[in-house]
């Protein structure tokens, strides 16, 4: 017999049981049939983590108390100031009067920069939440920073890193331990997700008018000496009498800010103070 020409198969036995259970009466008396399926779940960022978690234990060496302790740099000597710049209180008017809350994006804040991601960061260390409720604020014309750790500049004790954004400038003490780090200390990166410029500070021990910055971090750096200039005129703005700020004037798109311009002896400066003083 052609089973094609006849447009039929034959029956095997399983489909004939299969069949003669559904006409059973004790069809509904069947256990259900259970199917064995392995099923694997990944997440996909888990291997990551797990391979950051043994990174940061291999990277957290640094111990605030040690490093307080014994400092890599002690007071830094800073050269006779290369320029020294008067800034009129129009300047500071100017800036108090500006708010940059919904600025639009890619403009230049206080006449520094724009807004930026940080830069050269581990992604796990792009994190504002443990350091959230340890930043000291301030906007122009809000005042000085106050309960602050005072020395010489360049005394690694003693430096606060720094990070300007719209909001204003935040500044934390570097020696504060993190372990959410993967270096065990706070990092630029973990201020806040943007800013416009970033470095360190030191707080004069003698007159809590001055303070000495430069513009080190690799986070979130400045490209001209217009940029440090700008942003040391917001850092007077806050209240203070005499920034002093550490930087070379150059071209840094072809000579890099680096460790050099920051510690060591004869350190390059400018100075700038208020016109009242």
């Amino acid at each position: 017999m052609n089973l094609l020409l006849k447009g039929r198969v034959p029956r095997s036995s399983t489909n004939f049981h299969r069949n003669a259970l559904k006409n059973s009466a004790d069809l509904g008396r069947q256990a259900p049939r259970m199917v064995p399926r392995t099923a694997h779940y990944t997440d996909p960022l888990l291997k990551a983590f797990v391979a950051y978690q043994e990174m940061k234990k291999k990277a957290m060496v640094v111990d605030p108390k040690v490093i307080a302790a014994t400092p890599k740099v002690i007071s830094s000597t800073l050269a006779e100031p290369w320029k020294v710049v008067t800034v009129p209180e129009s300047e500071f008017a100017a800036l108090k009067a500006t708010d940059y809350h919904g600025l639009e994006f890619g403009k230049a804040l206080y006449n520094i920069a724009a807004q930026k991601p940080p830069s050269n960061t581990n992604p796990y260390d792009a994190d504002t939440l443990p350091l959230k409720d340890q930043l000291q604020s301030r906007k122009p014309g809000e005042g000085i920073f106050t309960n602050v750790a005072t020395g010489p500049y360049g005394q690694r004790e003693f430096k606060y890193l720094y990070l300007i954004d719209f909001a204003g400038m935040h500044i934390i003490r570097e020696m504060t331990p993190c372990e959410e780090s993967s270096r065990g200390i706070p990092l630029h990166s973990m201020i806040k997700l943007r800013g416009v410029v970033g470095g360190e500070i030191f707080f004069d021990d003698q007159n809590p008018g001055v303070a000495y910055i430069n513009f080190g971090s690799a986070r979130f750096t400045f490209r001209d000496s217009l940029e440090a200039e700008n942003a040391s005129k917001f850092i007077l703005s806050l209240g203070y009498e005499k920034i002093v700020a550490v930087y070379q004037e150059r071209d840094f798109s072809k000579a890099p800010y680096g460790m050099d311009d920051r510690y060591g002896t004869t350190l390059a400066n400018a100075v700038y103070v208020r016109e009242s003083l």
